[in-house]
């Protein structure tokens, strides 16, 4: 088996009760099968205590949240009680992965850390001036797939690179760099790059658009919910992008930054699932709404504060990461063209 992550991968360790936004609450955790039998023959008050809150719908283990959202094991002091009884190896997979996520197609496995982890996304921000992607081999066999699966596998992972090299080693505005990206895509479906961006309507949508989209999204948490109403309260303000044109002069370097940093992050994780989805548009598609989404975002930020500092895309990023990229519903949605 072929391995792939980037660098940032071997610099995450989870700061645990340090955390500004914990993992161990707004989501229910699943329970592998494994886990669930070790639950379940603990002895013991904690024992009684694990099989009291695990539950079980339609043949899949979880542990559902309490009424204030948070899992039953996460203690005051954001440490984890099952952690603390039981030792790390007690962990179900959900919490030892999180936030690592893992696609294989094939002798392939692609490794990647998601965004919405704070801890990620300052390492993310602050530590990484050039993401690299480092390879290793195991003797672990992957799935047998076909021989024109294997080929559709290298001509993405290829594409894959040529775009995130272009966007790493291109010296000029972000913009420019993804439009040079859109351009390698039509080029790779033998389209012609001009007519290919006249016929992408997802590129014509503008930030109405797109909260109307956010509208659509399926909510995770209310803080989501509160963003979403102050941002449709905001765009109903016909002066309200006014100011778009001053905020991008005024934070043009630190957004050519960081939307180069976001543009590799989002290329890598999702141009692997055209192997599965069979149109690299839906996946450029997805990329850009993403990108555009956080533009929004952090314009709307901005418009309060008058001013960005990295702490900013941190936490836009992992607010949208958190919402869209850990529900499938989500993602699929802004893949639709």
């Amino acid at each position: 088996m072929i391995i792939e992550y980037p660098s940032y991968y071997e610099k995450f360790r989870c700061i645990g009760g340090h955390c500004p936004d914990t993992c161990c609450a707004g989501w229910e955790v699943d329970v592998d099968e494994a886990s669930s039998a070790y639950y379940r023959s603990v002895e013991g008050s904690f024992g009684d205590t694990l099989r009291a809150h695990i539950q079980e719908e339609d043949g899949d283990c979880f542990f559902p949240l309490t009424k204030e959202g948070r899992c039953p094991f996460l203690r005051k002091d954001l440490l984890c009680e099952m952690y603390i009884q039981l030792g790390e190896e007690s962990l179900c997979q959900t919490c030892t992965e999180y936030p690592r996520y893992f696609m294989d197609i094939g002798n392939y496995e692609q490794i990647d850390m998601s965004l919405s982890c704070m801890e990620l996304g300052r390492i993310f921000f602050t530590e990484c001036a050039r993401i690299k992607y480092i390879r290793s081999e195991n003797e672990i066999p992957g799935e047998e797939i076909s021989e024109e699966e294997q080929e559709t596998l290298i001509e993405v992972l290829a594409l894959r690179n040529r775009c995130i090299a272009l966007l790493q080693d291109h010296d000029g505005a972000f913009l420019d760099a993804w439009q040079a990206v859109r351009a390698l895509v039509a080029e790779a479906q033998g389209l012609d790059p001009k007519e290919a961006d006249a016929e992408r309507s997802y590129l014509k949508e503008d930030f109405p658009a797109l909260v109307e989209c956010m509208k659509h999204l399926d909510s995770l948490r209310p803080e989501w919910d509160a963003l979403v109403e102050d941002y449709e309260q905001k765009i109903a303000d016909p002066h309200f992008l006014d100011a778009l044109p001053l905020f991008m002069q005024a934070e043009a370097a630190q957004l050519d930054r960081w939307f180069t940093k976001l543009a590799v992050y989002f290329v890598y994780r999702y141009f692997i699932h055209t192997c599965i989805d069979g149109d690299i548009e839906i996946e450029l598609c997805l990329v850009h709404r993403s990108l555009m989404m956080i533009l929004f975002m952090l314009y709307s930020r901005w418009t309060g504060q008058q001013q960005l500092d990295v702490a900013d895309i941190i936490d836009v990023a992992h607010l949208f990461s958190k919402e869209v990229e850990h529900d499938e519903g989500n993602v699929n949605l802004l893949k639709s063209i």
